[in-house]
């Protein structure tokens, strides 16, 4: 999308008239999500991954529920952004961004071979 100046200087606005203490909470809630989605991959999505591999399943179909597993995270996510705008939550809308990141990144296959 095409921005013109006045749209620019509209979002700079909005940028300046942030508060230290919504920075600080938008810096935690990347924080505190990035650590905890990661920890989820780590502990649930590898161990899985390792169980599936395990009972000899085909790379497709481990690679099918880890992209089921990162979209569910996604949407969970997705919900807590919607979520954030109605309560007007720093930290919850930084903490869910950081789902959508690492529920993307689960998403995504391991490798292309």
């Amino acid at each position: 999308m095409i921005y013109s100046s006045r749209h620019l200087m509209e979002m700079r606005g909005q940028f300046l008239s942030i508060t230290a203490e919504q920075w600080v909470l938008l810096l935690l809630g990347l924080v505190a999500g990035g650590f905890l989605w990661i920890l989820f991959n780590r502990r649930v999505v590898y161990r899985l991954h390792c169980h599936l591999n395990s009972r000899s399943y085909t790379i497709n179909v481990v690679a099918a529920v880890e992209s089921m597993i990162g979209g569910i995270v996604f949407l969970l996510n997705a919900g807590l952004v919607y979520l954030s705008t109605i309560v007007a939550s720093f930290f919850l809308f930084a903490f869910a961004v950081a789902g959508l990141l690492v529920g993307a990144w689960i998403t995504l296959p391991a490798s292309f071979e």
